[in-house]
């Protein structure tokens, strides 16, 4: 009844102000009621802290409200935030900023309905029931406002388990994972049979994949060569190299040459070691031959390297320079086919580089890479990161930290805090494989089932 009274009272006075402004001339009210635009004024928090003398204090922080853009979804009638706001940040008291197409907006708040102003400060602990009335008071829309608040620290690595991922626990390997398009592609061994599974990344909680059989491979898959790039797959079986646009069909191209190792994608050329000489060509160079989709071997050669010290099909990692975003520099982690117990080994190169540079171990390093067994090396949050299974001959038990690198795999750094693994991996040391998502997410799928999927903040 509030409401009603207060609506028929706003109405009134505007027709009063309409009449005396404009006389006897008519004035048609608009039936318009809709939000155009929304945004959050600055919000300070204030968080219990402790001086370097125990004393308590109280540390305030300010997160900019117009650094945070506000999605409007009229039809759902949703307000929310795309980015969320820090973890730990008050939303208790927040002044918005809200422009509308209609002639009254109302909030709902301790059980009643309120005339909105933007002087008002709202708790936005929970959804806010908004509600806007049209001029003519003959049509209405409500929307729910709310504010995303990250409930990790956003430089926290926050693992998700992925249920009902029908990985056949226990039957298949989990050797390599890629991905093709919005599609997961995971490859291993299940009953002596090469096979992949394949299902959408765009489950937040499960992952359900589909099982293939591989077919028109001949020989014994190399699965640490896969790679995808653009819209195919490649992999080497017996030294030969195979492509598929599906992950299931393969096709066996370059069939007058045999490959040592897969190097990977870089630059956007194919990659292969040929006996200790790196040859290149590009992958995604389609032409149509009687309706048979095969690419143009037109191999290149890059660079002659030790079989000694030059690793057999390693992590390939590209980044932009943190001092030139428009130089790349890629680089690649592994062991030689003749490992004893060395470093692992690195090399390198700037986009503008033709060869490659062996990053030779410094004596008395201390900081230098761990030679895990099953090696993942991956470019994350601006930095190199190195996980995988127990080291070789030395101390570190699988998947027991996360070991990061700011300049280009030189040092590395054991993280032990805020970046780590699921106590489900500590000490895990069968097959798994990993993959970084076109959105920035740390998928790892062991043999034993497990799933999980990481990512910085939440």
């Amino acid at each position: 009844m509030k409401r009603i009274l207060t609506l028929v009272a706003g109405i009134l006075a505007t027709a009063s102000l309409l009449t005396s402004c404009l006389g006897t001339e008519e004035l048609e009210l608009s039936s318009n009621a809709y939000i155009v635009s929304f945004s959050i004024n600055d919000i300070k928090t204030e968080i219990p802290s402790k001086t370097a003398s125990g004393e308590d204090t109280t540390i305030v922080k300010t997160v900019t409200g117009s650094h945070y853009t506000f999605a409007i979804d009229h039809v759902k009638g949703e307000v929310y935030n795309v980015d969320s706001l820090p973890k730990g940040t008050d939303v208790t008291r927040v002044s918005v900023n809200m422009t509308v197409d209609a002639g009254y907006v109302y909030r709902y708040e301790n059980e009643e309905n309120k005339l909105f102003t933007t002087k008002d400060s709202v708790d936005f602990t929970y959804p806010v029931l908004f509600s806007l009335y049209s001029y003519d008071n003959l049509s209405s829309r409500s929307y729910y406002i709310r504010l995303n608040v990250h409930q990790s620290d956003v430089d926290s690595l926050v693992w998700t388990p992925m249920k009902n991922n029908n990985f056949h626990a226990g039957s298949m390997t989990a050797e390599k994972m890629v991905q093709l398009g919005d599609q997961l592609l995971i490859f291993g061994e299940m009953n002596g049979q090469p096979t992949m599974m394949s299902g959408q990344l765009n489950n937040r909680f499960s992952f359900a994949p589909e099982e293939y059989p591989l077919s028109g491979v001949a020989g014994k898959v190399d699965y640490s060569s896969i790679v995808a790039h653009e819209n195919a797959v490649y992999l080497l079986a017996d030294g030969k190299l195979y492509s598929s646009l599906t992950g299931v069909e393969w096709t066996e191209e370059s069939p007058e040459r045999t490959f040592t190792s897969m190097v990977g994608i870089v630059e956007g050329k194919l990659c292969l070691n040929a006996n200790d000489t790196i040859v290149a060509c590009d992958p995604y160079e389609w032409n149509a031959d009687n309706n048979v989709e095969c690419f143009t071997h037109d191999w290149e050669v890059v660079q002659v390297v030790s079989g000694d010290i030059f690793p057999v099909s390693p992590w390939v990692v590209s980044a932009p320079l943190t001092t030139n975003e428009q130089l790349i520099r890629t680089t690649l982690f592994g062991y030689p086919s003749n490992y004893a117990g060395k470093s692992v080994s690195i090399w390198s190169k700037i986009s503008t580089d033709k060869k490659w540079t062996y990053y030779n171990p410094i004596e008395g390093n201390g900081q230098e890479c761990p030679a895990l067994e099953r090696l993942t090396v991956i470019s994350y949050d601006d930095k190199l990161c190195a996980f995988g299974g127990a080291e070789k001959g030395g101390n570190v038990e699988a998947f027991e930290a996360i070991y990061t690198s700011e300049d280009g795999g030189i040092t590395w750094w054991k993280q032990e805090k805020k970046i780590g693994f699921p106590e489900e991996l500590k000490g895990y040391n069968d097959p798994f494989a990993c993959v970084v998502d076109t959105d920035e997410n740390i998928w790892i799928v062991c043999s034993n089932g497990l799933m999980f999927k990481g990512r910085i903040g939440g």
